[in-house]
């Protein structure tokens, strides 16, 4: 069975990118895994600060959309997992998709991080091991 990762953070573009995703999934005998990362240079684990409370919310933030995108793939009859980590994006998409053995990474063109214009998905473009799909909201 096929694997795919899709790598979300709650943009209207890793919306998007989840629909394709479970297109994806739905279309071939494929499974699905979403990440979602905390961004470790924005958000870091301060103890007991008003910084640990912005991480919880960025944390929470992550696990909201990573359930909606969840539901949305259990919905479609897609076998998912999911899982929420600190680091940076694009290194820790890297390292999961090959973890997993991932044969195709999912993201949005851009998203909720200090590196738009599409940073993350051309860095993961760049350095992955298998297809990297990029989506844009308007597309």
């Amino acid at each position: 069975m096929a694997l795919i990762l899709l790598a979300t953070d709650g943009s209207v573009h890793s919306l998007e990118a989840a629909r394709h995703a479970i297109d994806l999934a739905t279309e071939g005998d494929h499974s699905l895994h979403v990440l979602s990362v905390v961004d470790s240079r924005k958000f870091d684990e301060p103890a007991l600060s008003t910084g640990e409370l912005a991480t919880i919310d960025a944390e929470d933030h992550g696990y909201e959309h990573v359930s909606r995108i969840v539901t949305m793939a259990t919905a479609a009859g897609i076998s998912v997992d999911a899982t929420t980590c600190h680091g940076v994006p694009h290194e820790c998409i890297l390292e999961y998709a090959t973890d997993l053995d991932a044969d195709r990474i999912v993201l949005g063109a851009h998203g909720e991080h200090r590196e738009h214009l599409g940073g993350v998905g051309r860095q993961v473009e760049a350095s992955a091991s298998c297809a990297v799909d990029v989506v844009d909201a308007g597309a």
